[in-house]
């Protein structure tokens, strides 16, 4: 880099060792992609990596394109199980082939495959905590407390001060001099070199004394009041004394919970406790059918169970089906095998004006622009595929409690293992009620 290289230079430098740990290699077709040299079968400890090598001999020269079973458009498991270990074939059965398109990076930092400005800031941003911070990181995380910060009951604006306190985010002198600027570094209270957070509020002696002093259980208001007799002498030369500051926040409080009482009484009088209104089954629009796609995955028997249900705008069902799948190993697995059974059951029906509604929301986004979403470009080419045999479709991203009864369908094969596949009229007989109920009310 040189004795003294441009701020420029180093820059491009840092931007290139950023893209070196964010991207991560998608196999496409696989033809550029040496099995036994490249990094690309990706292990959730250890990142990317080669595979390991199982027999004694092997084929240096061998493309992961020989591992793809052209005729499926994903990989051959008979070969996989050949030259590899069982553990690196489960990886690379989780990662499928895109073989429309040629191999390629993806930024392994967001869920869509893209490059963005907020995942590279993010990753540098963490990259510079964990160099400059290394003890922090083998300390016990803060986050736990951070959450149950908003679970005091006290004033909104305690509750903030509380969580940037925990977040080294309010302006003491030790954290102003760490962001570059040149201040005197010594508590401007007592006179003692370093103010950090602990010192300000706990250990400086006028926190001490008012700690000392305090009677009332709500600390939260002890903490503020602290911090303000703090900035109050910084900036208009007025020292409280440590029996002002008990006094203060004894009566802040007090007023604080009095007005929660005569707010909550006020409420309870008028009755006008607001409830959310249910989201529940919406219909297609005339002349259209939707189906309703669901599923549910045991994460412990990798058992998935799925179901669709198909309606008219008058909420009539007219078939449904219930299948079952074993050795589904992730969400994205889940959704995707889900969504193509769906498909593959529409087109063989020949159902035409037909919205799929589901918790898909990543795949029909990446359905819509795929540009978008290099990360699922092999779902969106086998789905595509699939959908060029239904003749009208449109895509819905709906919420559980909108798609209640396929779910409940999708249930009974992980909850009370019905594990037998079928395609039926009308609905199944133990969801009678719940069907007539969501038709009545449209």
């Amino acid at each position: 880099m040189g004795v003294r290289p441009s701020f420029v230079w180093r820059s491009v430098l840092y931007g290139r060792e950023l893209l070196e740990k964010g991207l991560k290699w998608k196999v496409g077709d696989g033809r550029k992609t040496r099995v036994w040299i490249d990094k690309w079968v990706y292990d959730p400890e250890l990142g990317m990596r080669a595979p390991w090598i199982r027999n004694a001999t092997f084929d240096v020269n061998l493309l992961v394109s020989d591992l793809i079973d052209v005729s499926t458009r994903t990989w051959d498991r008979d070969v996989l199980q050949d030259l590899f270990v069982p553990a690196d074939v489960e990886f690379i059965m989780a990662n499928p082939p895109s073989i429309m398109r040629e191999d390629s990076y993806l930024w392994k930092y967001n869920r869509s495959g893209n490059l963005t400005v907020k995942s590279a800031y993010w990753l540098a941003r963490d990259r510079k905590i964990k160099a400059e911070h290394p003890t922090v990181l083998s300390l016990p995380s803060t986050n736990p407390v951070k959450e149950k910060i908003w679970l005091v009951p006290t004033a909104p604006k305690i509750r903030t001060f509380l969580w940037k306190s925990l977040s080294d985010a309010i302006p003491v002198a030790d954290l102003i001099i760490k962001r570059g600027m040149k201040i005197d570094e010594r508590c401007q209270l007592c006179g003692l070199s370093g103010e950090s957070i602990l010192h300000a509020l706990f250990e400086c002696d006028p926190a001490r004394q008012a700690w000392a002093l305090a009677d009332i259980p709500q600390p939260e208001w002890i903490v503020w009041f602290i911090w303000k007799s703090r900035n109050d002498f910084l900036f208009n030369g007025i020292q409280w004394e440590p029996k002002e500051i008990i006094h203060k926040a004894r009566q802040e409080a007090g007023d604080w919970f009095l007005a929660q009482l005569v707010e909550e009484e006020m409420l309870n009088k008028k009755e006008t406790i607001a409830t959310k209104e249910k989201r529940k089954w919406k219909p297609p629009k005339q002349g259209w059918l939707i189906c309703n796609v669901a599923f549910e995955l045991d994460k412990g028997s990798k058992t998935l169970g799925v179901a669709w249900v198909v309606r008219d705008f008058r909420g009539v069902v007219l078939t449904h089906s219930r299948r079952a799948f074993s050795n589904i190993g992730s969400l994205e697995e889940a959704r995707f095998s889900t969504l193509l059974w769906a498909a593959e059951s529409m087109s063989s029906l020949h159902y035409s004006k037909i919205t799929f509604a589901g918790d898909f929301k990543e795949i029909f986004l990446a359905l819509q622009k795929p540009h978008r979403w290099p990360a699922l470009d092999y779902h969106v080419r086998e789905l595509k595929r699939i959908l060029n045999g239904v003749e009208e479709y449109q895509l819905r991203y709906v919420s559980k409690e909108e798609n209640r009864g396929a779910a409940l369908i999708a249930q009974s094969v992980t909850r009370q293992r019905r594990l037998r596949s079928y395609v039926a009229t009308s609905h199944p007989n133990w969801l009678f009620e719940l069907f007539v109920n969501e038709s009545r009310g449209l």
